[in-house]
């Protein structure tokens, strides 16, 4: 079947999770950035493109490898000899284990783009509240291929670190800032508190930690029939990424909090709620995504 130029509908790939994504698709996933980046303009934000790689060092110490091991993904590569290689490589043309010699590597697949930002922070204290725009490809290994739960995905976050007070304030403010962006690209989201972890610990017993000091918020909207998934989340982290990556505020630990965005978690929401073809949306829903 002919497919029409306009249909942003993303392609499935023979690695279940990977998507092919149609020059429609990428269009709106650009106007959703941009979109996120108006939003963000009253605020000094200081812009940060994120690799999709990070030291597995960073990953271990921010805690990550400990609350979600199955999710992470490593880069392993070759360490022998050429000569060694030359026994091995037939194995490829064969089926083989030619991986079998390979070994895991001082990286790891990024699972968040504001990772970085923390282990960044050092060593330093902070005069005054520092905030980030950061974007990044991003993965993890699910253990499903349901819409929305890819295993490469593009994030885009707000981040920012300063005293307790401030990053409390911050996160509400955004939290019902990007509750009315989504309203108004006709999404209507539910807000919701999560209990999945940041980081390490007992999952029970920090799971209800994390509820009673409702460290994380989740906005969820359809993603297709019967599907609702969180599409962007408002969090606090306390003091977790002060103490482990050793930056003080005003002298105390610091503490930081981010907004994240799944831009292709939104992008999936408004193809089921307004059709496969932006072209052809509602003029009031365009106008919204195009902040005009």
């Amino acid at each position: 079947m002919t497919r029409h130029p306009e249909d942003a509908t993303p392609l499935p790939t023979a690695a279940p999770g990977v998507q092919l994504q149609p020059a429609a698709y990428e269009k709106l996933l650009r106007a959703l950035s941009d979109s996120i980046a108006r939003l963000a303009a009253d605020e000094p934000f200081e812009r940060l493109v994120v690799p999709p790689v990070i030291a597995r060092a960073t990953i271990e110490r921010a805690g990550f490898a400990a609350s979600f091991p199955q999710l992470l993904g490593t880069v392993h590569s070759y360490t022998g000899s050429a000569a060694d290689w030359r026994r091995l490589s037939p194995l490829i043309a064969e089926d083989g284990p030619w991986h079998a010699r390979q070994e895991i590597s001082d990286l790891v697949l990024l699972p968040a783009a504001c990772y970085p930002v923390y282990a960044g922070l050092a060593g330093q204290d902070l005069r005054q509240p520092v905030r980030y725009s950061v974007e990044a490809q991003c993965f993890r290994q699910e253990a499903t291929a349901e819409t929305g739960r890819l295993r490469s995905f593009r994030m885009a976050e707000l981040v920012t670190a300063g005293t307790a007070e401030h990053c409390q304030e911050w996160r509400e403010h955004w939290l019902r800032r990007v509750a009315d962006w989504l309203d108004g690209l006709g999404l209507k989201p539910s807000i919701e508190l999560a209990d999945d972890p940041f980081f390490g610990g007992g999952r029970k017993l920090y799971q209800a930690a994390q509820r009673a000091q409702e460290l994380k918020f989740e906005l969820r909207v359809p993603v297709a029939d019967g599907l609702v998934q969180a599409i962007a989340s408002a969090n606090i982290h306390k003091d977790h990424f002060g103490e482990v990556f050793d930056f003080t505020a005003d002298g105390a630990i610091g503490q930081t909090a981010c907004t994240a965005f799944g831009l292709d978690r939104i992008a999936l929401a408004l193809l089921h709620a307004h059709g496969t073809r932006p072209a052809d949306w509602p003029e009031h829903i365009s106008t919204a995504l195009k902040g005009n």
